[in-house]
């Protein structure tokens, strides 16, 4: 039986792989996709001595009149029904102090949906907010790009659906330390309690899925590539579409299987797409390909999720389904979930046609592991081939502005 995958471009490869994803119960977040970045550290400088935000007129961002916003605007109406739930005096970030409180954004929630029935998509952003441009010190610069993968799935083990796609299993621990300090608000470790004291989980190669703990089984690469992206759709053979979702990891460090297999000389660095990997797993045995694997010893673990609109996206950090080429993952420690960052960058159109400067406006909607600095983003691409296609060319430096309420108490540095 051939398999048809739809995978994402990003599967956490280096160089050109990009990306180097009504009231109702609080979702988990689903962590934008694993990358191999260059070796970055947490940068514990207050946001003040990281970054300058230097005042820019509209009329002046590159190629604004241009820019197709409705995708920003989706993202930004359902961004302001989770605010109209918060208290106005709550800042919206704890970390990211620049985004100001709750209050300061309800103004142009409430006038929003005016702009909307008279398609005046730039003249909303014009009449409430003022544009700001980052200036950093920082060498990282990167907008990448990630998606929701496609695969088919058994609810049964058979010979070509052979790895199980894991559920949490029962003595996996999680804790929110938020709840113990403040200042840790939004971190969370996942552990197992040995005796009195909470352990590391084990890695890859030392965890075990017994059969009660199994959402669907699919092909061993594909239920990698699908804990690299952190969330997927599920399809079975009887027509059945559901959702996995993040649910949780074993707390261990991302380990790139692109850069094994070229330091082993098993692969060509120009051949380290997703393509050559799958290639190279299908050549060789099942415990070779385990093993080499294996040297990622992150492992994911995931939730069943109705697809109850297949129109919609994951549901991303900030508790909301994200929006194709509308949303982004951002690092959570500059950067307040909900601020609109226009983006200028070499941006794929397509699979084959050449990749041009275009820019983006986005909402900062999503979070990962590897995002990390003042400009790094990582721009949800939807879904299916096409989205998948685009993900995976989207590799580039860019220029970063952020939109900020025009009324907001915080001025620009500059």
């Amino acid at each position: 039986m051939a398999l048809v995958r739809r995978f994402c471009g990003l599967i956490g490869l280096s160089l050109a792989l990009a990306g180097c994803s009504a009231e109702k119960p609080e979702p988990e977040p689903v962590p934008a996709a694993e990358c191999d970045c260059p070796a970055q550290t947490d940068d514990a400088r207050p946001e003040a001595e990281r970054f300058r935000r230097v005042s820019v007129e509209m009329s002046d961002l590159p190629q604004w009149n241009e820019t197709d916003l409705r995708p920003s605007l989706l993202a930004f109406q359902k961004q302001c029904e989770l605010w109209a739930r918060r208290s106005p005096e709550d800042p919206i970030s704890k970390s990211a102090l620049y985004g100001g409180t709750v209050q300061d954004w309800l103004p142009a929630c409430k006038v929003l949906p005016k702009y909307l029935d008279a398609l005046e998509y730039h003249r909303f952003y014009e009449d409430y907010f003022d544009a700001y441009e980052l200036v950093t010190d920082e060498s990282i610069n990167k907008l990448t790009g990630y998606c929701e993968p496609e695969l088919l799935v058994s609810d049964r083990k058979t010979e070509a659906f052979s790895a199980p796609i894991p559920l949490r299993p029962k003595d996996l621990i999680e804790v929110r330390l938020g709840q113990f300090d403040p200042a840790l608000e939004g971190k969370t470790v996942w552990g197992r309690v040995e005796g009195t004291n909470l352990v590391l989980y084990p890695p890859r190669a030392d965890i075990s899925i017994t059969s009660d703990r199994v959402l669907a089984w699919a092909d061993p690469a594909d239920v990698f590539f699908l804990q690299i992206q952190g969330s997927g759709r599920l399809k079975y053979e009887n027509g059945r579409v559901v959702r996995a979702g993040f649910d949780s990891h074993n707390h261990r460090p991302f380990g790139s299987l692109a850069n094994h297999l070229i330091k082993t000389g098993e692969i060509e660095r120009s051949n380290a797409g997703m393509k050559g990997i799958r290639d190279w797993i299908a050549s060789v045995s099942d415990d070779r390909a385990k093993t080499a694997m294996n040297v990622n010893p992150r492992f994911v673990f995931f939730r069943e999720r109705p697809m109850t609109s297949p129109d919609e996206g994951p549901v991303g950090a900030a508790g909301l389904p994200l929006v194709p080429l509308g949303s982004v993952a951002v690092d959570l420690d500059v950067h307040p979930l909900g601020v609109p960052m226009y983006v200028e960058s070499a941006i794929p159109s397509d699979q084959n046609s050449p990749v041009t400067t275009q820019t983006l406006l986005l909402i900062a909607q999503d979070t990962g592991g590897a995002i990390k600095g003042v400009r790094r983003g990582d721009i949800f691409f939807g879904w299916g081939d096409a989205a998948g296609a685009r993900a995976g060319r989207m590799n580039a430096e860019g220029r970063f502005f952020v939109f900020l309420p025009q009324d907001l108490t915080a001025g620009p540095d500059e």
